[in-house]
């Protein structure tokens, strides 16, 4: 693929597994938005084109349990490498979105701000 300016930039692609805890996603409930975030990721993700490449799933309980926030685990489809991260189904969805789309587009983490941590 190349670069906007012609450069032979190649973009590397994997697939992507995103693992949202069910149980947090109860807990958070309709009125946090919790209950619709997989959903809702898997369409923004669609509509960045990566459909395909990027599954969302709801899983069991990751003993994380974090109140009034969804645990989430992102990671490469082969299992190897990956970010958990908690986020808050009402304020870090844009955050969230973009943690998946770098993973899944193959670009480095930022060298600062939330998407590092346990926190996004």
């Amino acid at each position: 693929m190349q670069d906007e300016n012609g450069g032979g930039r190649e973009e590397t692609r994997e697939e992507v597994e995103v693992l949202v805890c069910r149980k947090c996603l109860l807990r958070g409930g309709a009125r946090g938005g919790s209950l619709d975030l997989p959903r809702w990721l898997q369409g923004e993700l669609a509509g960045r084109g990566l459909a395909g490449q990027v599954r969302v799933l709801p899983t069991g309980c990751m003993n994380q349990c974090p109140r009034g926030q969804v645990t989430v685990l992102v990671t490469s489809g082969d299992g190897r490498g990956g970010a958990m991260v908690t986020v808050d189904p009402r304020l870090h969805r844009e955050k969230l979105v973009q943690l998946v789309e770098r993973k899944a587009r193959g670009t480095p983490p930022p060298t600062s701000g939330d998407a590092r941590g346990t926190d996004v």
